[in-house]
């Protein structure tokens, strides 16, 4: 999977379905991962499909990134709307339903919106990345190591992309 420019990729929406376990860990892995990549000027937001505004990342989302060095406990889940939708110049999803979501509210978001498993490997592309809730920690740090995979290959193009404009 090959990004659109990264230059012109500033505002990054992950979404999930609830907004508390999923894409408040892959958002946070990815802030974390372009700081310390040194690619700056991104904005990066999570909301949830279904999500209701103001729960908190689940425990155990929290505690499995507090074992990364990561702090989500300020996350407040967002719903997804047609305005953070249109905002966003990349939206990452979860799963294949959230795509078709998004893409029914907003058909021109069709070319800003993929899976995460896109920057997995061959046998991952066409997967989606499984929901945890209500499993134990253990499922926790199983799918966040899986997105954290799947983020560092997402920041590799950010940081290769972006380097080769700034040599031009």
């Amino acid at each position: 999977m090959i990004l659109p420019s990264p230059s012109s990729l500033n505002d990054i929406l992950v979404v999930c379905s609830g907004n508390i376990c999923r894409s408040p860990m892959a958002a946070g892995l990815l802030r974390a991962g372009l700081q310390k990549a040194g690619v700056r000027g991104k904005f990066v937001h999570s909301a949830g499909t279904i999500a209701t505004a103001g729960n908190p990342a689940s425990p155990e989302a929290v505690e499995v990134m507090e074992e990364r060095g990561l702090d989500i406990s300020y996350h407040r889940s967002t719903p997804l709307s047609t305005d953070l939708i249109k905002r966003a110049d990349l939206i990452i999803t979860m799963e294949q339903r959230h795509i078709t979501y998004i893409t029914t509210m907003v058909p021109e978001a069709t070319g800003k919106t993929f899976r995460l498993t896109e920057w997995a490997g061959e046998a991952q592309r066409d997967s989606d990345v499984p929901d945890p809730y209500g499993m134990g920690v253990a499922y926790y740090e199983l799918i966040c190591s899986r997105m954290k995979r799947m983020v560092d290959t997402l920041i590799r193009q950010f940081r290769g992309r972006d380097a080769d404009q700034e040599d031009d």
